[in-house]
């Protein structure tokens, strides 16, 4: 085999956030009734996710903080929508960041991918998700026995795609870079990572977006893996 270790991102790779979060998101918004600000939940929803790809974006740069993040992305859509509701939307953001990793949706073929790959190889997990949020979601989704490592960008110090992620991982593991395979769907935060510091990579295109970069490996589903990793 000509890898030794597998890493693998987490959220959108193998856990389903988008499904988990608007999952949350529709149940927080119910009970909160959020009706009385926005039309429905999906005007509040439209508003929400915009700005909350800018402000992952800001994190991941180290433009924000792990707190202003997950208070503006709440607060902003009643401000864009002539509400000032700070209390409201910092038990938004609380709840949310409780809740949502408590949803156990995974990706199509995440379990059986894993359990295909766990005798062969050394898997471990890397993310840019939040320390408390990501513990839980590997216990409760039933993934954590999969893997002997977790690494979390929080700990480290730096974001993926910094390249310092990647080489204390890599250094973490005793392993040289040809040891290791890096598998995510975050084209900036996982590929562009690996391919900058010499990893071998493959991009889990699930949505089938376009890009000019060249890339290792791609793959639309987790079962392609198996062609890869035999």
């Amino acid at each position: 085999m000509k890898y030794k270790h597998i890493l693998f991102d987490l959220d959108h790779t193998l856990w389903d956030f988008q499904t988990n979060s608007l999952l949350t998101l529709q149940e927080l918004f119910d009970e909160l009734d959020l009706k009385r600000f926005f039309k429905d939940f999906d005007t509040f929803y439209s508003l929400y996710e915009d700005n909350n790809l800018h402000l992952w974006a800001d994190y991941r740069k180290g433009l924000i903080s792990k707190k202003d993040l997950n208070f503006q992305r709440f607060n902003y859509p009643f401000q864009v929508s002539g509400y000032e509701e700070p209390e409201l939307a910092q038990k938004f953001a609380t709840e949310f960041v409780r809740r949502s990793p408590l949803k156990k949706e995974l990706m199509p073929g995440a379990v059986e991918i894993l359990e295909y790959l766990k005798p062969k190889y050394h898997l471990h997990i890397i993310t840019n998700g939040f320390k408390e949020v990501q513990d839980v979601k590997l216990e409760v989704s039933g993934l954590g026995k999969y893997f002997e490592r977790i690494f979390i960008s929080e700990l480290i110090g730096v974001q993926k795609p910094d390249v310092y992620f990647f080489e204390y991982t890599v250094r973490s593991l005793n392993a040289s870079k040809k040891d290791c395979l890096v598998i995510g769907d975050s084209f900036e935060a996982d590929i562009l990572g690996a391919k900058n510091y010499g990893l071998d990579h493959v991009y889990y295109n699930v949505n089938g977006e376009k890009h000019e970069e060249e890339v290792m490996y791609e793959i639309h589903s987790l079962e392609e893996l198996k062609k890869i990793l035999k």
